[in-house]
This record gives structure tokens, C-alpha cells and sequence, in this order.
């Protein structure tokens, strides 16, 4: 991959906010450290997405809850005017009527539902609030909206972080997702730090390690969603089995692109390379590679800090937060 000097990406994820409504245990949120909460401001979002010339897919989301920033809607329907694909992940707490009308009127492409379990005790217990019940509420009166104003966005999918702890009701939220009109589901891995705290420890990880019968619960999940016409995959749109093992090459960390054809920014306008990243390593200085509040994004895609980060992550020692992609867990 060369350093020279390259065009600003076409592809971002920017947190619409820091703050969140779930104490989630695999979360960096809740465990490890995080910037203080802050909601993006309309004006902040408009300055970074302004400096980019073409922007081709948007992600709204990063350790936050995005529906929790009451600009979101306005974020939305900015992006849209410029021909952007815009999606984020969301937990559906904060999901109501009106929320949903104004996503719907917005024009967001993809609403995906983070759902970690097919009961209300597995949910509190890896959310750390007791929220499942009012959840599903949320997401039926959504769904229920779209059919009755025949509106085909946003795409409702649901997003499973799978682990030893709850991996037995994989086959229970397919029927609940077919249950309540969702047809697309993705399962996630599961990213641990080597001491590890709450459920992000490699005693939860699957990666690698499927034991007893977890190999058929994972197949009978794939199995029961094919029977139901529910696309079922997962992380990189791989098979849900592919995405547990691991790759042949000796540096699967090098195969990443990310800092090649993304920019991430968090609410407060830091710069870092990806969504993985405040996940495997404690702190943000380790990875910050800019900060938009102070820099152009020009300076900060082709600055030295991008550049070192770039150079590192094609060797054989690749940036703290970036060398167990692939080791502890899938890329």
C-alpha cells in the first residue's frame, strides 16, 4: 500500500453522540475508558461532512446511541440530500412513533437493531438493563408503520454479538426477528481485551473456540433462517461459521483496508481508524490519529500520524490496537 499523498475517502462513520441508555458488558463504554458524553452538534456534524467531496455511505453510530441526539433526523436527511447512503446501529430504546416517523421522513437506508438475546434475563444480563420487552414493543410499532405508509426504508436488520453466554438463543431470535417482520441478520464477533472485564474476555469469545454444541446451534440458527427466507451472515458478509475461524495468513491484521477507505470520528471530533478500535486497546491516545476540531480532514488523511499508522499496519508490528485483528478475534 503506498503513503503517498490520496484523496479524501468516500466512506464514514461519525457518533452522533457518546452518550447511551444501556450499560452493555462486552462495551468499551461501560468497561474500559471513553471520551466524556457529548452530543455531535448539527453545525459540528456539517463542518466535517462539508470537507468531503464525495461521500458514497454513512455511519452513524460509534459508542453511543444515536437515536439519543435530537439532531439525528437533520443529520440524515443533510446526507440524503447529497446522494448518501446513511445507516447506523441502534439498541430501539429510544425508538418511539414519533423517533421512527422522522427517521422514515429523513430518508435512512438501514436501521439496525443490536439485539444481543431472545429472552428479557440473557438481554439484561449482557445490555445490564432490563429493556428487551420494550424493545420488541418499539420495533413491531415501527415495522407496522413503514407497512402502513407502504414505506420501503429504512431496512430493518438485527445485529447479534455472538458469545458463549448467549449463543443457545441464536435460534430463538431468528424466530422472534421472523416473528416481528425483521428478514436480515447478522451475527458479530465478540472483541476482547487480553485481561478482560465483564463478558469481553476471551472466556465469552467464540472465535476459534466452538465447544459442545455450539457448532450446532450455529447451524441449526442457519438452517432455521433459510427455512424462514431470512438472510442470515455476518461480519465482513461472510457465512456466520467462516466468520469464528481464522484465516491462513500469518499477519491477518495487514488485510484490513480500513485506514485506506474510511475516516471514524467521535463526537468530540477525534480521528481514529475504525469502530474496532476503542474495543482492544484502553484509551483513546494510542490511536487518535487527528482532530477535526483543529485540523483540516486533508491534513489529518495525509498527515504523519495516517501515515505511521498505515506503514505499522502492513508490517509485522502493527499498531496495539490493530494486532489482535485476526488473533484474538475475526477481522
Amino acid at each position: 500500500m503506498t503513503t503517498a499523498r490520496m484523496p479524501l475517502p468516500r466512506s464514514i462513520y461519525i457518533e452522533p453522540t457518546s452518550r447511551c441508555n444501556e450499560l452493555c458488558q462486552q462495551c468499551p463504554r461501560t468497561l474500559l475508558s471513553r471520551e466524556d458524553d457529548r452530543d455531535l452538534s448539527f453545525d459540528n456534524f456539517r463542518f466535517i461532512v462539508d470537507q468531503f467531496p464525495v461521500l458514497e455511505r454513512v455511519v452513524l453510530h460509534g459508542l453511543g446511541e444515536p437515536l439519543l441526539n435530537k439532531d439525528l433526523p437533520q443529520m440524515i436527511r443533510y446526507l440524503k440530500a447529497r446522494g448518501t447512503y446513511v445507516l447506523f446501529n441502534s439498541n430501539g430504546i429510544s425508538l418511539t412513533a414519533k423517533r421512527g416517523q422522522e427517521l422514515i421522513d429523513a430518508g435512512l437506508d438501514e436501521y439496525r437493531l443490536s439485539m444481543d438475546g431472545a429472552t428479557r434475563q440473557t438481554y439484561a444480563r449482557v445490555r445490564g438493563v432490563d429493556a428487551f420487552d420494550k424493545i420488541w414493543r418499539n420495533i413491531r410499532a415501527f415495522i407496522a408503520m413503514q407497512k402502513e405508509q407502504n414505506a420501503g426504508k429504512p431496512a430493518v436488520s438485527l445485529w447479534f454479538t455472538a458469545m458463549r453466554e448467549n449463543l443457545h438463543e441464536l435460534a430463538g431470535l431468528v424466530d422472534l426477528a421472523y416473528e416481528n417482520g425483521i428478514r436480515e441478520i447478522h451475527l458479530q464477533r465478540l472483541v476482547f481485551m487480553p485481561q478482560g472485564q465483564g463478558l469481553a474476555r476471551a472466556e465469552s469469545a467464540l472465535f476459534e473456540k466452538l465447544e459442545g454444541e455450539e457448532p450446532q446451534r450455529l447451524a441449526e440458527a442457519a438452517r432455521l433462517a433459510e427455512a424462514l427466507g431470512i438472510r442470515f451472515n455476518a461480519s465482513g458478509a461472510t457465512e456466520p461459521g467462516t466468520s469464528l475461524k481464522r484465516g491462513a495468513d500469518d499477519q491477518p491484521w495487514s488485510l484490513c483496508r480500513r485506514p485506506w477507505s474510511l475516516m471514524y470520528f467521535t463526537a468530540h471530533g477525534r480521528a481514529i481508524p475504525c469502530c474496532i478500535a476503542p474495543f482492544s486497546t484502553r484509551g483513546y491516545d494510542g490511536f487518535t490519529l487527528g482532530d477535526a476540531t483543529q485540523q483540516s480532514l486533508r491534513q489529518i488523511w495525509n498527515g504523519p500520524r495516517y501515515q505511521e499508522f498505515r506503514r505499522a499496519l502492513i508490517s509485522n508490528e502493527p499498531p496495539p490496537a490493530c494486532a489482535s485483528c485476526g488473533v484474538r478475534w475475526s477481522l
